[in-house]
């Protein structure tokens, strides 16, 4: 048993041996932390400077992308240090900090997801209350809860964590998460293990009923309706679906590896699948609802287009003084 004062750093151990792949690694994470940066940088610019963006679809497009960035950060630059050193490793607070900031971007991308699901029911189901019902006082008290509740219960959570004395040091993942450092007690972690689904249970829960509710609704008011209807509907529900299942999946699996032993799968599909719910939303969310996005894509085009003209006028009105 080791005292609890001398555990300041945690080693992760499961880059495993990268040998000669970690410069590999390195530089497809770099790329991949740049090109992430890039396309959501390019989505919030447009959202914002477009005043006829400024509805609540776009509104929560804008912050999911955010939210995309948010969880970059938290995950990629310790995750980047660590590919290159023979020893990852994470500090304690540097690891506390970390769980908080990832368990929070997950909770607000399920959160802001579902509403964007109830935001498709209402204009949808509801076309002619649209604007009464998705005003923007509501649309921004929806989006202050969806941002508060995660961080008021995950607070809590941290709180009990950093009380445990700890006894260990290993983390078999590649970044810190709550149960992994839970683990290392040396005392009774009841308080804990019941705490963690509690939380696993409110924050999951309520975005998935409300999204199920939301699609049941569109897809009954969508039977009735015009073929063509159901084709706008399908087009306007599908690439958001498609995202919702892939993180509830993604998450799913990440919290049966993290409450029970998932070492019959290959290691390498366990971290991968591991870092899948941060790895893959922040890079395909501005994809799936920038580029596909028919009205964000134009406007887009547009505001680069007037950029590149004014420019070109700028540079020939230098050159004719």
């Amino acid at each position: 048993m080791e005292n609890n004062s001398y555990i300041t750093t945690f080693l992760l151990t499961g880059y495993g041996d990268l040998g000669y792949l970690r410069n590999i690694y390195f530089t497809a994470t770099i790329f991949a932390y740049l090109i992430i940066h890039m396309v959501n940088a390019i989505i919030i610019f447009v959202i914002v400077c477009d005043r006829s963006l400024h509805e609540p679809m776009y509104i929560f497009i804008c912050s999911l992308t955010i939210n995309g960035l948010y969880g970059t950060n938290a995950f990629y630059m310790k995750f980047m240090e660590n590919l290159l050193s023979s020893n990852p490793s994470i500090s304690r607070t540097g690891c506390l900090l970390q769980i908080f900031a990832i368990h929070t971007y997950g909770s607000f991308e399920f959160s802001i997801l579902a509403l964007m699901a109830y935001d498709r029911y209402v204009s949808i189901c509801n076309p002619l209350l649209y604007n009464n019902i998705m005003k923007p006082s509501k649309v921004t008290s929806l989006l202050c809860f969806a941002y508060l509740y995660p961080i008021c219960i995950f607070t809590i959570h941290i709180c009990l964590t950093v009380r445990l004395p700890l006894c260990g040091y290993l983390i078999d993942k590649v970044y810190c998460d709550n149960w992994s450092v839970v683990k290392l007690s040396c005392v009774d972690i009841s308080v804990n293990n019941f705490f963690g689904f509690f939380v696993a249970t409110i924050l999951m829960v309520p975005p998935v009923m409300l999204t199920l509710y939301s699609y049941v609704k569109i897809v009954s008011v969508s039977i009735k309706a015009s073929k063509e209807a159901r084709s706008k509907a399908a087009k306007t529900c599908l690439p958001h679906l498609i995202t919702f299942i892939n993180y509830s999946v993604a998450t799913f699996f990440e919290i049966i590896h993290q409450r029970f032993d998932a070492r019959a799968l290959p290691h390498d599909l366990r971290v991968f699948m591991s870092i899948d719910f941060v790895l893959f939303p922040p890079l395909l969310n501005p994809v799936i609802y920038g580029i596909k996005t028919k009205t964000i894509r134009k406007s887009a085009i547009k505001m680069f287009r007037f950029r590149n003209i004014r420019n070109s006028l700028g540079t020939a009105s230098i050159h004719n003084s």
